[in-house]
């Protein structure tokens, strides 16, 4: 069952049970202060029989422990009206005497309850008349000449009983008139609440038939849970298309950097097929083997990304960033040619890690700079501590990057200009790499370029 109905059945069978539990209640409240009316008007017609014979104020309506000296004193038919009724009876339950309004009928016997008054008690109760008829009596005992009697007076609840009969029919009708409306209103709001999860459902349908990745639910309603869904569903797809087209472009990347060594490893394998003197073989096998190395290193620097976007790193480890940086900067002299690597600013900074990842992040910028810096340049090695990070910067003075390739500079198999690199050689993922090992470690890496002028790389990482 869809989940609209189900909350509109669910919404419907609340509101039901709100309207049924609201009935009861008021049905039992109504039903109780009526025949509490009753009853209080029983209580004053007793006690004004009572009074009468005595001329006196009429009594507490619950005081009638007074004696009685004439029968023929009762007043009952002076108080007897429409669907009030006086009767007295003898202990054996014969009538002595009753109101004219009851004619030939008696009022119906109820042996508990004339017990109770023989008994010197004053009760109420509910006592059946036949016919679905029922009559809400009073008894109180009456001394008169030396004999105790009973005094019965008794209230139709005929209009009681009307009363709560057409509630009852009320009640019915306006639930179910409550429940159809409740239907439909649950149906209508519902549907209208759901509307944006349809939409998804439908463009989620869509890109899984299509694969096309650039349609969008564009939700514009409210900033509720649905809107937040809608929304999310969109930043998702967003997301899974910006990896898709990333991927795209690194195999396209991957495949064109790996056919080239291909394409010149297969050209120079046919050439020693044939009968090449020695100096030519001597070439095409060095050739050969030059390939092989930069094969080598983009499959070692492919294996390396992968392993690094794997999951988080062992970060267990004390790393000394001061120690790491002075080791890169020795290594980084030997390397660098006519360049000159110095050294700035380095403080004592430690932090939690993977010191051979760290070495490997400051193997990588450090090359890149080298690699895009004229010979006689300068490279300088710095490291700072900046409020809660630890900030690694390798500054250089070489060729900068022109302002509309930084966004892309970290992407795999990006490179702004082969020609710009004196060597020549490098696999495309160096920086890549290096913006791996950084996010792994909670940190970061900004990038400031100047075109003629330099470039300084900065990697924030965690204290």
């Amino acid at each position: 069952m869809p989940i609209r109905w189900r909350l509109t059945l669910w919404f419907s069978l609340i509101v039901c049970a709100i309207l049924v539990l609201s009935g009861i209640f008021i049905h039992t409240l109504l039903k109780n202060d009526l025949r509490s009316e009753v009853d209080d008007d029983l209580k004053i017609y007793s006690a004004k029989v009572h009074g009468t014979l005595h001329h006196e104020e009429v009594p507490d309506p619950l005081d009638y422990d007074v004696i009685h000296s004439n029968l023929a004193e009762l007043p009952i038919n002076e108080f007897a009206l429409p669907g009030i009724y006086f009767q007295v009876i003898d202990q054996n339950g014969n009538v002595v005497t009753k109101s004219d309004n009851l004619g030939k009928q008696e009022l119906p016997l109820d042996t508990a309850l004339i017990e109770r008054g023989f008994a010197g008690q004053v009760d109420i109760a509910t006592v059946s008349a036949g016919e679905g008829a029922d009559l809400r009596m009073m008894v109180s005992p009456l001394f008169i000449q030396d004999e105790t009697l009973l005094l019965e007076v008794a209230q139709s609840l005929q209009h009681i009983n009307d009363t709560m009969g057409q509630l009852q029919w009320i009640l019915v009708i306006s639930v179910i008139v409550a429940l159809g409306v409740a239907l439909v209103s649950g149906a209508v709001l519902a549907r209208r609440a759901l509307a944006p999860v349809e939409r998804i459902t439908a463009t989620a349908e869509t890109i899984e038939k299509s694969s096309d990745l650039g349609r969008r639910v564009g939700y514009t309603g409210p900033k509720d849970e649905i809107g937040h869904l809608a929304a999310t569903f969109d930043h998702m797809i967003d997301h899974i298309d910006r990896v898709f087209k990333s991927q795209k472009d690194f195999v396209a990347d991957a495949s064109h950097d790996l056919r080239s060594p291909l394409t010149v490893f297969q050209g120079n394998l046919d050439l020693l097929k044939r009968n090449l003197n020695a100096e030519d073989r001597q070439e095409s096998l060095d050739a050969m083997g030059r390939e092989i190395e930069k094969m080598s290193a983009i499959v070692n620097d492919l294996l390396l990304l992968a392993e690094i976007e794997s999951g988080p790193v062992n970060q267990d480890q004390a790393v000394n960033l001061k120690e790491i940086l002075l080791e890169g900067l020795r290594q980084a002299q030997r390397s660098a040619g006519k360049n000159s690597v110095i050294e700035g600013t380095i403080e004592e900074i430690s932090i939690k890690g993977n010191p051979h990842r760290i070495s490997q992040l400051l193997a990588n910028l450090i090359d890149n700079a080298i690699r895009y810096t004229p010979e006689e340049g300068t490279i300088t090695l710095s490291l700072l501590r900046d409020g809660d990070w630890a900030r690694l910067e390798i500054m250089d003075n070489g060729i900068g990057i022109p302002p509309e390739h930084l966004p892309h500079l970290f992407d795999r198999f990006y490179r702004v200009d082969r020609a710009r690199s004196r060597a020549g050689s490098g696999t495309g993922l160096g920086l890549a790499i290096v913006k791996g090992i950084a996010e792994q470690h909670g940190g970061k890496v900004t990038l400031i370029s100047e075109p003629g002028k330099g470039s300084t790389f900065t990697v924030w990482l965690k204290l």
